[in-house]
């Protein structure tokens, strides 16, 4: 039994003539003839009964009826959902991420995503970028932000209009090479003694290291400033100085003893990664998906 022979049957049922159902279905009456047969050999019974010029379902066929439609609304039913789901998980999702983010955050969040949706490509872009008007203009599906535990999570502007998810709590250490390394606890005028290496002034870690020492009267002088965190850990392990960067980002180097901790009085610095998204916006199947990847990674 097929969809055909059963939309044949539904046909010939409305109109009560073959040649009628074979027109409306597009089909030559042999056709549609032959189906009603295969379907009445198919269940074991006979399912038309002759009606003066018309044709009409037989008591079994009426009984049948319910069942036989029902059989055709599923195959509709499902053929909606996978088209759904075909426009829906296929595409394009575009997403700001810090870099830090990009590079040690994100491969476990796009494996993730194509285990739950293997036709959707995930764009990528990362700062400098302005992720809030990019989300009110919709350039971007999404953002990845990371925000200073004590602080809001963006602008007054925007903090109402998003919706957020928690992805990871980032401490933010400082790291020298062994041979650099203090193995006591440093106040921050024993760790200014050292060249210090972190990112560019505008970045969430070395504002709240700015702000660690200027409440302590003092000015974070940096040696060194670079855009990319890999680059300030490359510095870190040639013993160019000590290093301000996210522990994700130094973790395998930690645990092989290739970097160590260095402890300071304030540190580290607690942030929270982030996803959002407008609030107000419907979000797509696509966005869930990303969203559920986000948040099981």
């Amino acid at each position: 039994m097929n969809p055909k022979q059963v939309r044949s049957l539904l046909a010939v049922h409305h109109h009560q003539s073959v040649s009628k159902a074979a027109k409306a279905l597009h089909l030559a009456p042999s056709s549609v003839s032959a189906q009603l047969k295969e379907l009445a050999t198919e269940l074991g019974v006979e399912l038309f009964t002759p009606q003066g010029r018309n044709i009409v379902l037989s008591d079994i066929g009426k009984a049948l009826l319910p069942k036989l439609q029902a059989f055709v609304n599923q195959e509709d039913a499902l053929k909606q959902q996978a088209q759904e789901l075909t426009s829906q998980l296929a595409g394009s999702l575009t997403l700001f991420a810090p870099s830090s983010m990009c590079i040690y955050r994100l491969p476990k969040i796009i494996e993730k995503l194509q285990r739950i949706a293997p036709n959707v490509e995930l764009l990528l872009t990362h700062e400098p970028f302005d992720y809030e008007q990019a989300l009110k203009l919709g350039e971007i599906d999404a953002a990845i932000i990371v925000t200073d535990a004590s602080e809001k999570t963006g602008s007054q502007s925007m903090e109402n209009l998003w919706q957020e998810y928690i992805l990871h709590k980032e401490e933010v250490i400082y790291v020298a090479h062994p041979q650099l390394h203090r193995g006591e606890l440093l106040s921050l005028e024993e760790l200014a003694k050292n060249t210090l290496i972190s990112t560019e002034p505008e970045c969430t870690y070395r504002l709240r290291a700015d702000k660690h020492f200027a409440d302590n009267g003092m000015v974070f002088s940096c040696q060194q400033s670079f855009s990319n965190v890999e680059v300030v850990k490359r510095c870190v392990m040639a013993k160019m100085g000590v290093g301000l960067m996210p522990r994700c980002v130094v973790d395998v180097e930690l645990q092989s003893g290739d970097l160590i901790e260095q402890a300071v009085i304030g540190a580290p610095y607690i942030f929270y990664s982030r996803l959002i998204h407008l609030k107000d916006k419907p979000i797509s199947e696509k966005l869930a998906a990303l969203t559920q990847a986000s948040i099981d990674a």
